[in-house]
């Protein structure tokens, strides 16, 4: 028949200046110790209190995953001496300001990637227009407009606006839903123009500044892509052997400041009076001689065993566990 082991609850106590070398030592392993809030198993006319700390350890976990955003940190086993070396903030802090230079950099060409990439798209819906775009522009009694004009607004202007001169709209190109061209507007009549293209819902687009027809146009801009996609590419390389160069010793830091902002959480179980500490931890009754001979390594710490719960009425009671 299978053995199926009892549950005894421990109390822990002794000087508050143990508390972080017994939490360490003694309740890391998971699997057969399961510290327990103390404060839920004693009287609160004990007088004894939860420990209400920030935990230093967060922010600096933060710090490294930010700092890791779109690389892969390696799982690596944790060593608390890792987190606590002397220089290991300097040492983020420089890495951080190093991959950060990458990033401003990397931010500004794709800034310009995509006012680049935005204005060939708006130009390559005029390429048929076979005049300098900085001529439309100097027009001194005549609006020129550019912009996408719906079928349905287009049949409209054909169908009610044929006689009247001011109302050319010249089509470049076309989708199924939608002609992209431009019109032209005497100066003095421009308002009532433009008032007759918005009922037919015509959308202006105002095209960026750039010299040469739209073709050309597009031509430069599509240069410019090229180019600014092959200076991101380089950025991303020197990122990458920046990241490839470090990423070991970021990975031992970071499974280690992980560890120890764990074990940190842990104190919150902790009852606390003066300087004294009550801790109290589910142990397996077969794991009770390796979980004192644990304590006593600490030194200084009192043990006492209370109750005791069948496994399956302990796991049901405490389902995280």
């Amino acid at each position: 028949m299978f053995f199926d082991p009892k549950m005894q609850l421990i109390w822990v106590d002794g000087p508050l200046e143990k508390l972080d070398a017994f939490i360490e030592n003694c309740c890391v392993d998971g699997k057969r110790v399961h510290p327990a809030r103390a404060l839920d198993h004693m009287s609160a006319s004990a007088g004894y209190a939860a420990l209400n700390e920030e935990n230093p350890w967060g922010p600096l976990v933060e710090q490294i995953e930010a700092l890791a955003k779109g690389f892969e940190i390696p799982v690596v086993e944790p060593t608390l001496a890792d987190g606590r070396a002397q220089g290991t903030r300097d040492y983020l802090a420089d890495l951080n300001a190093r991959l950060e230079t990458h990033r401003k950099d990397r931010e500004l060409l794709e800034k310009q990637l995509e006012i680049c990439t935005k204005g060939a798209e708006s130009f390559r819906h005029f390429s048929s227009l076979d005049v300098p775009v900085e001529l439309t522009q100097q027009c001194e009694y005549v609006k020129i407009r550019f912009g996408r004009l719906p079928k349905r607004g287009y049949a409209m202007l054909q169908k009610d606006f044929t006689t009247d001169p001011y109302i050319l709209f010249v089509p470049c190109s076309e989708d199924d839903k939608a002609l992209w061209g431009v019109y032209f507007a005497p100066q003095k009549d421009a308002a009532r123009v433009d008032g007759i293209f918005s009922e037919a819902f015509f959308e202006r687009i105002r095209l960026p500044g750039a010299a040469g027809t739209p073709e050309q146009i597009v031509e430069n801009l599509q240069k410019n892509i090229e180019l600014l996609n092959s200076e991101i590419a380089e950025v991303n390389g020197q990122m990458a052997r920046l990241w490839n160069e470090e990423k070991w010793k970021v990975a031992g830091i970071y499974a280690s400041v992980c560890s120890l902002a764990r074990l940190f959480e842990l104190r919150r179980c902790a009852a606390v009076r003066g300087a004294h500490f009550f801790y109290c931890v589910w142990v397996a009754q077969p794991d009770i001689p390796a979980f004192s001979e644990s304590c006593t390594g600490v030194g200084g710490l009192n043990l006492a065993q209370d109750m005791v719960l069948p496994m399956r009425r302990w796991k049901q009671e405490n389902p995280e566990q």
